[in-house]
């Protein structure tokens, strides 16, 4: 397993529990198969550029992809963490 495959995956699941989203659900709202998500979640699995775009263009999802990919913030931008969107 590699390790920054881990960590996007726990991010990405970070995110779908700040929303209070099911697997399943989420996998819906981005349009892949929940064993896919379940496999990036997990690591099992990198995650795919589709996938990043995906949630990037996302109208409730975008605000997380500077803290996906960067483990940064800009709120000014409207670039937030899920401990940041409660």
């Amino acid at each position: 397993m590699n390790p920054d495959t881990s960590l996007v995956g726990k991010k990405i699941r970070q995110i779908r529990e700040a929303m209070g989203l099911s697997r399943p659900k989420f996998a819906e709202l981005l349009q892949v198969p929940p064993t896919t998500l379940k496999n990036y979640e997990l690591g099992y699995r990198e995650v795919g550029g589709a996938f990043l775009v995906a949630l990037a263009q996302h109208p409730e999802l975008h605000k997380f992809t500077l803290w996906l990919l960067s483990d940064k913030t800009m709120e000014s931008a409207g670039q937030v963490s899920p401990e940041q969107d409660l």
